[in-house]
């Protein structure tokens, strides 16, 4: 059921305004199981889902007379254990029911702007902690602080470890790992601006920086990353009570309006159950999934 209320309608539009970028960076590394439809679960923090992944383990050319289409993968249940996200949002002094420009405004400054906030430090959080999960990779390293010869040469060590993780394959990155590449190539007079140059200079198809990861570099090849995203059931009474999906990324969040008399507040919620699941490589980089670049030891 969708909030129907003028005010916050428009101000629901301003919030996925405003979180639209991080989700759209999310899947540059990932698919998006984003979904709104959820009346048998009952979802609380803490709960787990079964979740279909698809592991690749290799692969191999057809041959019809051995029928070998199939071999090399499995399609099983894993269990997913995703955060959830609830925060109120005191708009006391609004109206939610008024549409005009200056009472949207106000109602986007109380709740809006803070709640898309909030739910896109928690979504990156998510894919920041997954990733800091993932396998530290021996196959496939980097010196502490290389020069710009070693990040070229980083897609030719994941395709000879395996050459499924490399095609088609997106970078994730910290931070401080892309101040060092930018040093990197800028002392041979390369000039990276950002993520998606060191993407094309390196040779993969993406780069997304991701802040809050433990590590250094992702390589992440398709399908072995993922995000879910799910509205909790609505059970209690609320003044009013629903759910609005972004029409450009597909995020479902719940939406829940009450009040909380003992304070004399009118508080709007924003409720989210969000996940990530991962595919991880062997320490060698010899199996599909995500590498997580190591560091030489010399």
């Amino acid at each position: 059921m969708a909030i129907e209320n003028p005010g916050l309608v428009q101000a629901i539009e301003a919030m996925f305004g405003l979180i639209r970028p991080r989700v759209i960076d999310l899947r540059r590394l990932g698919a998006t199981d984003f979904s709104a439809e959820n009346p048998s679960l009952d979802i609380k923090p803490g709960a787990t889902m079964k979740v279909l992944v698809n592991s690749v383990a290799g692969a191999s050319e057809y041959n019809e007379e051995t029928n070998n289409y199939l071999t090399g993968g499995s399609t099983s249940l894993a269990t997913l254990t995703a955060m959830h996200f609830l925060q109120g949002y005191d708009v006391k002094g609004v109206d939610i029911d008024n549409g005009v420009p200056g009472n949207v405004s106000r109602l986007t400054q109380l709740f809006s702007m803070r709640a898309a906030a909030g739910i896109g430090i928690a979504a990156s959080g998510v894919a920041a902690s997954a990733l800091t999960g993932v396998t530290a990779s021996t196959g496939v390293t980097l010196p502490a602080s290389p020069d710009h010869t070693g990040y070229d040469g980083l897609y030719g060590q994941v395709d000879a470890q395996n050459k499924i993780n490399g095609q088609g394959a997106v970078l994730a990155i910290t931070g401080t790992e892309l101040g060092k590449i930018k040093a990197a190539y800028h002392a041979k007079g390369i000039h990276i601006g950002g993520a998606k140059d060191i993407a094309e200079e390196l040779g993969f198809a993406d780069c997304v920086a991701i802040p809050g990861a433990t590590g250094r570099i992702w390589v992440i090849p398709p399908l072995a990353l993922g995000f879910i995203g799910r509205v909790p059931t609505i059970i209690a009474d609320y003044e009013s009570a629903g759910s609005d999906t972004d029409p450009e990324t597909g995020l479902a969040i719940g939406i829940v309006v009450a009040n909380a008399q003992a304070n004399n507040k009118k508080i709007v919620n924003a409720d989210l159950w969000f996940g990530c699941a991962v595919l991880s490589a062997n320490a060698a980089a010899s199996t599909a999934g995500i590498i997580k670049v190591g560091t030489d030891a010399g």
